[in-house]
């Protein structure tokens, strides 16, 4: 890992209320982690990106870390050497909302480790997201449709897009690329992203909704966002959509869940030559894991990143940046 020298702010977040908590265990555990901005440090367990600070314009790298029977994480803010309380809040709320850490959260981890032991056993319950849900559904229309490996390359070149407009602004020089804001993504145009075919306009339509006020990403309601329209959304990006929301009950189900319920549990489930998974292979794989309810797809999540761990002979925090694009069950990888 390579040593910073700029100035640099520490604050702590307690643990107290969390007391299964761990960072690894927290961050490595959904394809989103491998995403940029977002890094993960194998040899110091550290996780690190830039996080908005309370103006929403500006960025800062930030390191998180917890220390070995430690009840606090370690928050490093580097490029300041000091923030305002308000610049605390902002990425403290940030950092919460990655990591889960919040009354609902653990009772929701409790209740899934009741129903599950061998979840619990592992340490998993908490689904990494973003510090945004904005990120979290951008991120979500990058999987549609494309190998893994595209998804990855996709979501570096939204944050390289980000950098070189920081750059060419007359704000503070940035080194690392953010992921865009909704008012960032929505100055883009669709030919600096024309190596994403329509999934582009899709992106730049969500961001100017947002910026319009025609969606709004404050609600916690599973009802407002079941019913709202995104450009490109089918019911694999909705139901990851209300995953990171933390509503787990409806399955996000691709070509890799029927993969994984034919390799795994011996399910054959075929999907069509042409259009959508069917309404009856839905429904199967969601009686599957009915035992799990209203945890359905975190019963299912914690079992395709077990496969992926199995596969790759090493768990996912132990994977480097150049192997992230082998954490799938395509062949083609």
């Amino acid at each position: 890992m390579t040593t910073l020298t700029l100035p640099s702010w520490k604050f702590t977040i307690s643990l107290d209320k969390f007391p299964r908590f761990n960072l690894e265990k927290a961050v490595c555990n959904h394809g989103f982690f491998m995403m940029a901005p977002n890094h993960w440090d194998p040899s110091t367990k550290t996780f690190s990106r830039p996080l908005r600070l309370d103006d929403s314009i500006r960025s800062a790298l930030t390191f998180i870390s917890q220390l070995p029977g430690e009840d606090n994480l370690v928050i490093t803010v580097y490029g300041a050497t000091i923030l305002s309380s308000k610049d605390v809040g902002a990425i403290q709320s940030q950092v919460k909302r990655m990591l889960r850490l919040s009354d609902k959260d653990e009772q929701d981890v409790t209740y899934f480790h009741k129903l599950h032991p061998h979840a619990e056993a592992k340490g998993f319950g908490r689904l990494f997201r973003s510090p945004t849900l904005f990120e979290d559904v951008a991120k979500s229309l990058l999987l549609r449709f494309c190998p893994w490996k595209t998804s990855l390359d996709r979501a570096k070149a939204l944050c390289d897009v980000q950098l070189k407009k920081v750059r060419m602004s007359k704000r503070k020089r940035a080194n690392i690329g953010d992921f865009p804001s909704p008012r960032e993504l929505a100055s883009f145009r669709e030919e600096e992203l024309k190596k994403f075919g329509y999934t582009a306009g899709d992106l730049i339509k969500l961001a100017k909704q947002v910026v319009d006020g025609k969606i709004k990403f404050g609600s916690a309601d599973e009802g407002y966002y079941s019913k709202l329209k995104i450009n490109g959304a089918g019911p694999f990006t909705t139901n990851t959509i209300m995953m990171c929301i933390g509503h787990y009950h409806n399955i996000p189900i691709d070509t890799e869940t029927l993969r994984h319920m034919k390799e795994f549990h011996g399910l054959n489930m075929r999907k069509r030559k042409k259009g959508p998974i069917s309404v009856e292979t839905k429904a199967k794989t969601q009686e599957f894991y009915k035992i799990y309810h209203p945890f359905e797809s975190l019963a299912y999540w914690f079992e395709l990143a077990n496969s992926y761990e199995i596969k790759l002979g090493k768990t996912l925090g132990e994977l480097l940046p150049s192997e992230y694009h082998h954490a799938t069950g395509s062949k083609k990888c």
